[in-house]
């Protein structure tokens, strides 16, 4: 090939070559100019926001804390309405501990007069007995209190699934007064609730004071309604809901309960049943309950008492029961006692007392038919 074509090819790549880097530098160009044009148009670094953006947000999170408050409303109100007090009560720290994402929730209840009330979830009856909960004085002025447990490393070797933390709030009526604490409770692993847990938190615990309110005055009329005008007692239903109560707080603090049945073989209204109920009431202790099952049965709850103070109380007061106001005897007069065991509830305790008490009317019925027969023979 001579010089002169030598030197043309040259020139031919390159101007290609120029040619090339000129397109790619085009190409270039456009992509960076399209590039900024986006980061212009697109939104980059704000101004802080101004006091009317901080109140629009203020606002928005009053509006999504009222929301939450009567949702959780609603559903209490509906435990309410279905159940009892104690379900108001159950439905509230099983809600706590799934808004908190806990193991563990309970609600503490101070009352003017005896134990508080309360309710737990997912507690041992060891950790229920405990005080677990706690607001600092005039507990109004904290939002929350953080609960930090902590313990000698034996005691973590015994059991590595302890309560490690928890976060209690306070319960609060219609007028801003505090009525108690619920708190929740996480296991093994240290944590802090987040910001949503403690507005989801906060939102049920401001619900539930009106809720309790209600149930409180629902449980009072059912309470009233409950009442035997006859004898002036409580009835079946006033037993089963406090014998609940006290199964619950015997084994709490593992103290002993027994219950006391009494029948008389009368169901007349004749003023025996009354006269009865009024020495029944004077032969019991303070702390001890009576009520009149009905058909002349009477039942006396002996929180504290084991089953041989039962059959102490049973050998005072039978005869004061079997002497009529007319001065005779009653004939019949009936007696059966049980004490909670462990594998006990509340139905469960009944039931066994009333069991009892048929026992002992059949055998009684049965030892009458057979002296008539002596007799007859």
């Amino acid at each position: 090939m001579s010089t002169w074509e030598s030197t043309t090819w040259l020139a031919i790549g390159a101007s290609a070559l120029a040619a090339l880097v000129l397109v790619l530098a085009v190409v270039l160009a456009f992509v960076v100019r399209r590039r900024r044009r986006r980061a212009e148009s697109a939104p980059g670094v704000q101004e802080e926001p101004g006091p009317a953006w901080g109140e629009v947000r203020r606002a928005r999170a009053e509006a999504a804390r009222s929301r939450s408050e009567l949702r959780w409303l609603r559903r209490l109100a509906d435990a309410g309405a279905s159940g009892s007090l104690e379900a108001v009560l159950r439905h509230a720290v099983e809600l706590a501990a799934e808004l908190g994402e806990a193991a563990g929730a309970m609600l503490v209840l101070p009352q003017a007069r005896g134990e508080p009330l309360v309710a737990t979830f997912g507690l041992t009856a060891e950790e229920a007995s405990r005080e677990l909960t706690g607001l600092p004085p005039g507990g109004g002025e904290a939002r929350a209190v953080s609960l930090a447990y902590r313990y000698t490393e034996e005691e973590l070797a015994r059991d590595d699934f302890r309560i490690v933390g928890g976060l209690a709030l306070q319960v609060a009526d219609h007028e801003g007064a505090g009525v108690g604490t619920l708190a929740v409770f996480w296991r093994r692993v240290e944590r802090e609730a987040t910001d949503d847990e403690l507005a989801r938190l906060e939102g049920l615990a401001a619900a539930l004071g009106p809720a309790l309110e209600t149930a409180f005055s629902l449980e009072e009329l059912r309470h009233e309604a409950d009442l035997d005008r006859e004898t002036g007692l409580h009835g079946r239903r006033s037993l089963e809901r406090l014998l609940e109560r006290e199964c619950a707080r015997a084994r709490r603090y593992e103290h002993p309960l027994s219950i006391l049945l009494l029948g008389l073989g009368v169901a007349s209204s004749n003023g025996l049943l009354r006269w009865s109920a009024g020495r029944l009431r004077a032969s019991v202790r303070a702390a001890d309950v009576v009520f009149h099952l009905g058909g002349g049965r009477f039942a006396a709850l002996l929180p504290e008492a084991s089953r041989g103070d039962a059959e102490r109380l049973a050998r005072r007061v039978v005869p004061a029961l079997t002497t009529t106001q007319a001065g005779g005897t009653r004939a019949q007069t009936w007696v059966a006692s049980a004490e909670l065991r462990d594998t006990d509830d509340a139905t469960s305790l009944l039931a066994r007392a009333e069991a009892a008490l048929a026992g002992a009317e059949a055998e009684t019925r049965a030892e009458t038919t057979r002296t008539v027969v002596d007799r007859s023979a």
